[in-house]
């Protein structure tokens, strides 16, 4: 079914705030989440907050948690989101490393102790809104790990999302890489095994290490894994973002079994730069533009449409769903299940 965006952001705060969630912060991860609905990732979507509420139920997470500053000065800065909703602490860290970029031209900051932080992308929108350049690695802790290292027959490693966001002009869509260094995130193996579709061939294998496309082989005892897109070179990167995130921001990896399994955790290591600090300003924008067009003008191969680059894809969503966002089956269900629960069902469509 269609949901007016409206009506979906007022269910997930609503939901949110049922649990004792502040108004600013609920407010925020609603907006994160129908966000990444209208952009097409209802793997990061409003479909995720009953998993939400089961960690504050389960008092896994702290509804009320704020990021602090612990360490840094000028350019280098630190933070502990103290185990807070990632959508909202994520935002606001964000927030505070464009305002450092913008006074000294970079800003390389880590955080650490974040309950999920949502989709990479919208930190990447944020950065390229105000005119940076973005590149961020995060690694995933408080869950066993789901991701089998290049070779190996069980899980050893996590998703460990990474994000590169390149400002464009001309009003061009922004550059937006945010992609998991899995084949398929969990969030996705979750939807395809809610909806019964399929998972893409080489993405997955099962309990016992053999290749599958049934993406509930996840959620087996034992559980299936996923495996590394593009075999060693995914892998590669999986284990750079683990070191990056995990240990410089004193977070900590997934290879210790998690005290608060249940509620997913996200430590992060990111790089803010300003492109003008660096590179003449008219030149900048001249040869990006000029690439991009030489890019897109490529020859599509039979049965492709066109050339596209990371971030078009979202732009082109976010049209489709400028007024209403899609929830389907099991994802559909699991909203009015918690709605009713916590005693919000008049924030569900009529």
């Amino acid at each position: 079914m269609r949901v007016p965006t409206a009506q979906a952001l007022r269910l997930g705060q609503r939901i949110l705030a049922a649990q004792g969630v502040p108004a600013d912060i609920a407010a925020a991860v609603a907006d994160h989440l129908v966000g990444a609905d209208r952009a097409g990732y209802a793997s990061h979507g409003l479909s995720i907050l009953p998993t939400y509420c089961k960690a504050l139920e389960a008092g896994l997470v702290n509804g009320d948690g704020r990021p602090e500053r612990v360490q840094g000065k000028d350019a280098l800065q630190a933070y502990d989101g103290h185990n807070g909703l990632g959508q909202y602490v994520g935002k606001a860290v964000f927030e505070q490393a464009i305002a450092h970029a913008g006074r000294h031209g970079q800003c390389i900051f880590t955080l650490r102790n974040t309950h999920h932080l949502g989709r990479l992308g919208h930190y990447g929108e944020m950065a390229v809104a105000a005119g940076l350049v973005l590149l961020a690695f995060t690694n995933v802790t408080n869950r066993k790990p789901t991701v089998a290292p290049f070779g190996g027959g069980a899980a050893r490693m996590t998703t460990n999302p990474i994000c590169i966001a390149v400002p464009l002009p001309d009003d061009r869509p922004p550059f937006v890489l945010d992609m998991a260094t899995s084949a398929i995130s969990l969030n996705k193996a979750r939807v395809l095994a809610a909806t019964g579709q399929p998972a893409p061939e080489g993405a997955l294998i099962d309990g016992h290490g053999h290749p599958t496309t049934d993406a509930s082989v996840m959620f087996d005892d034992p559980p299936g894994a996923l495996l590394p897109f593009g075999a060693h070179k995914g892998y590669a990167l999986g284990l750079a973002a683990e070191l990056l995130a995990g240990v410089l921001s004193g977070g900590g990896t997934v290879r210790n079994i998690p005290a608060r399994e249940g509620a997913t955790a996200n430590n992060l290591f990111a790089l803010l730069l300003d492109p003008k600090a660096i590179v003449e300003p008219s030149w900048y924008l001249q040869e990006t533009a000029a690439y991009i067009d030489y890019l897109v003008t490529c020859p599509p191969q039979p049965g492709v449409d066109a050339v596209q680059y990371p971030g078009e894809y979202e732009a082109l969503s976010r049209r489709q769903n400028a007024d209403s966002v899609a929830y389907e089956g099991g994802n559909w269900d699991g909203l009015v299940e918690a709605a009713t629960r916590l005693g919000v069902a008049d924030a569900l469509p009529g």
